[in-house]
């Protein structure tokens, strides 16, 4: 059985979800059952569980449909090119109309559109498609929820953040936390979650590289709080709390 994926639920006034769903996730294209491993703090146990399963479903849904539809986009692409071409040629050469153009770009963009949608169709019916949806489906419904340490530091240093701002990067600790083996593996999880949570933000990448060389990061702290709003550069300094246990571990 392959190593499990996992669900994160972070509590708080907005509890959060991060899941494997992303658009291009390999877990689409797994060749077997996945198993669905869900964390969540110590402490009172996350209610309405047909809500955060509605919400998962949705995830996987959306991921599923993007990721096949992105797989093949630049052939649908070409064929919607050429099926714009080929009539639009075909009414520009062959069938001669008192006022040109206007018709060929009408009738070629219909063309276009009805190639485009129809190859869209097709790859959401595809039997990949339908047997990732069904077998992700399952994956959820059998998940389970467990407490995680790691989850706890995650969340208490993000709430540290929301109360002391950008000075909360600053704070010395007496030592790392000391991961096992499984927390470890949950928090490289947790990482990639996040990392693809802000690959749009160059600025949380960019803190990260500032405070591994030991460079004063005040800058770029103050350019992560205004740039991504507090509640996220709050969550941003946990995330980079959390991989430099992840390093230092590794090292």
């Amino acid at each position: 059985m392959s190593d499990p994926k996992y669900l994160f639920i972070l509590g708080g006034e907005k509890p959060l979800m991060l899941h494997p769903f992303d658009p291009g996730s390999e877990i689409f294209e797994a060749p077997g059952p996945v198993v669905l491993s869900g964390r969540y703090g110590t402490g009172e146990i996350p209610k309405d569980t047909a809500t955060i399963r509605a919400d998962l479903y949705r995830a996987m849904e959306y991921g599923s449909r993007r990721h096949f539809l992105d797989k093949g986009y630049y052939p649908r692409l070409f064929l919607t090119v050429v099926a714009f071409l080929g009539i639009y040629l075909f009414f520009s050469i062959v069938i001669r109309d008192p006022v040109p153009l206007i018709d060929e770009l009408f009738l070629g963009g219909l063309s276009a559109a009805a190639v485009f949608f129809a190859s869209e169709r097709k790859a959401l019916s595809s039997p990949k498609h339908i047997e990732s949806l069904l077998s992700l489906r399952r994956s959820i419904d059998s998940s389970m929820f467990i407490e995680s340490r790691v989850v706890d530091f995650v969340e208490s240093w993000r709430d540290e953040a929301l109360e002391l701002g950008p000075a909360s990067f600053y704070r010395e600790y007496a030592s790392d936390p000391v991961l096992s083996p499984d927390e470890r593996a949950e928090a490289e999880a947790l990482c990639t979650m996040f990392a693809n949570r802000w690959r749009s933000r160059s600025i949380v990448a960019e803190l990260y590289d500032i405070s591994r060389k030991g460079a004063p990061p005040g800058k770029a702290l103050d350019r992560l709080f205004r740039s991504i709003g507090h509640d996220e550069a709050a969550l941003a300094v946990a995330y980079l709390r959390l991989l430099a246990c992840i390093v230092s571990v590794a090292q």
